[in-house]
């Protein structure tokens, strides 16, 4: 008996020591996966860190990868329960993260390209574990999108939300209030909304927290969905009570409290006391943490020679697009750019010396930028047109067409404020449609329609634009196009100054095209130079 209970014993100790070594190889094996393919990608991965340390929106994302990893480290008693059995037929999924990718890239769409790239880690280290541990690490592989830097898009319709809710609480508690656009102005003081007062900051921290919170806390799947409902609802309503009151402390103490920085600490405060009223209130809710099954015997077998096969195809499935995005982005040499002139004036029409409102896009990157202003006589009034021309001809990471963190309408220079923004009908062939700014300085009132020309065509939608560039990328090597703006005063009567801009297009539009079209010669092996047309030379830039 007790040669048998010896026997026993070793026995039933070799399993937790084979698993041990298991569990090392499995280590070993995804480190390695994950090292090369962030090797492989480092520009779409360097990309991701210097945007968390530029844009305080983002910072936490710093945070994600180890809470990936903590969260993950908690689950490591059921590998013990779970068979690891490699799943090659994730690797489509591999594979279309990959095609996205090199889309992406090829007409520089930051936020594509990261996802692409957590899709490509998730779905090897699934290809590579297989179906079932994948499963059961599932909310830490999912979390882990979390990390690239997203959400922008969230800020407009925010800051309306915000506007909106101010503008009834304010009406509500009796004070009488003129909106106007995102302004809003009280018999104390004047208030505007801005992308800070959206709210998006809090949004976003609210759901990182709200999702661990519920992981963690809760084990049945609609107690998790209903709190990380609440914290996507919850600081969305916080953020309009925060501006509320900020208002309110403006207005009545005669606009001395709730107008510097002391708004945005009381925010964060606010902010935080809300979050931890919410995880106070979830808590009544908590449920146990799940206890694993006790370990399967016959999953303790870890197929290594499998695992790293699987591993090495998932690899080569990754390396294939930095590859292809290399050979495709050979084309294209550098150019020769011809001086941009400035479209003809045409019959009724002649040149200013220069406007009476000063503005100029901010539009960074441009290879070729030309200002110009266009003025006509009529029986009744005197129309002034600004014309903007931005034109890319060698479009590259920092120097884009179409780059959603640029702002136009603010340029360096000025106090310009933006009121309204909207895409209007022009009642126009071409361009049918446009993007109309509302820009307040001082006095000056400023309407400003703005469209691209990419491939010969006049658009404003984005999406359609990055396909047209993608198309150029991979039929000529190269992306060009130009970004056309212009401008005129508002003085009151948004009607008449829009009626002058179709006027004004519906005259020069055929001239403005030659104009862009002159500006590039054939590929020649020079270094691109911004020129400014000859009547008002300022240099090159």
């Amino acid at each position: 008996m007790t040669e048998v209970s010896n026997t026993e014993t070793a026995t039933a100790a070799n399993p937790p020591t084979s698993r041990l070594t298991s569990s090392c190889w499995l280590v070993i094996i995804l480190s390695l996966y994950v090292l090369i393919v962030t090797a492989l990608f480092h520009d779409t991965a360097q990309s991701m860190v210097s945007t968390w340390l530029r844009t305080d929106m983002y910072a936490h994302g710093f945070l994600i990868p180890p809470l990936c990893a903590y969260l993950a480290w908690r689950l490591r008693g059921h590998l013990s329960t779970l068979s690891v059995r490699p799943e090659p037929r994730v690797l489509v999924l591999t594979l279309g993260a990959g095609v996205a990718w090199l889309f992406a890239n090829l007409v520089d769409v930051n936020v594509i390209q990261e996802l692409a790239y957590i899709a490509m880690l998730v779905s090897g280290i699934w290809a590579i574990v297989g179906t079932a541990v994948a499963r059961r690490f599932a909310f830490p592989l999912g979390f882990l999108f979390l990390s690239v830097p997203m959400g922008s898009g969230l800020i407009p319709p925010l800051m309306e939300f915000t506007a909106d809710t101010t503008e009834s609480l304010l009406r509500a508690s009796g004070i009488p209030v003129l909106r106007e656009g995102m302004f809003m102005y009280l018999p104390t003081g004047t208030w505007s909304i801005v992308e800070a007062c959206s709210g998006v900051n809090y949004v976003i921290a609210s759901v990182t927290l709200g999702l661990c919170y519920a992981h963690l806390n809760y084990t049945s799947l609609w107690r998790q969905s209903a709190f990380i409902l609440a914290a996507i609802v919850t600081p969305v309503l916080a953020n309009s009570a925060r501006a509320y009151f900020v208002v309110l402390a403006g207005h009545l103490s005669d606009m001395r409290l709730g107008t510097g920085e002391d708004h945005i600490v009381f925010g964060w405060v606010f902010f935080g006391a809300v979050m931890m009223l919410m995880f106070w209130i979830g808590s009544y809710w908590q449920q146990p943490e799940a206890v694993p099954p006790p370990p399967d015997r016959s999953a303790s077998e870890l197929p290594v020679n499998a695992l790293a096969k699987v591993c090495g195809i998932t690899l080569v499935c990754a390396a294939l697009w930095p590859a292809l995005s290399a050979a495709m982005n050979r084309g294209g040499g550098p150019i020769e750019i011809v001086t941009l002139e400035p479209p003809t004036a045409q019959p009724d029409w002649h040149y200013a010396d220069d406007s009476d409102w000063q503005w100029q896009p901010f539009q960074s990157g441009a290879d070729q930028e030309l200002d110009r202003v266009y003025v006509k006589q009529t029986n009744i009034e005197t129309l002034a047109v600004g014309l903007h021309l931005r034109q890319y001809l060698q479009q590259g990471q920092g120097s884009e067409l179409i780059d959603s963190s640029l702002i136009p309408w603010r340029p360096e220079s000025g106090d310009w404020e933006v009121v309204n923004l909207q895409n209007v009908v022009t009642d126009l062939a071409v361009p049918d449609h446009a993007t109309e700014a509302r820009l307040v300085s001082g006095r000056v009132e400023l309407l400003v329609w703005s469209w691209y020309r990419i491939d010969q065509r006049h658009i404003t939608n984005l999406y359609v634009a990055k396909l047209l560039e993608a198309k150029q990328q991979l039929l000529q090597g190269q992306r060009r196009g130009a970004r056309i703006f212009i401008s005129t005063p508002l003085n009151g009567d948004t009607l008449q100054a829009r009626q002058s801009l179709r006027d004004f297009i519906a005259d020069h539009l055929t001239a403005i095209e030659n104009s862009l079209d002159l500006g590039i010669s054939q590929p020649l092996n020079l270094t691109a130079i911004s020129l400014e047309e000859p009547a008002s030379p300022k240099g090159d830039r």
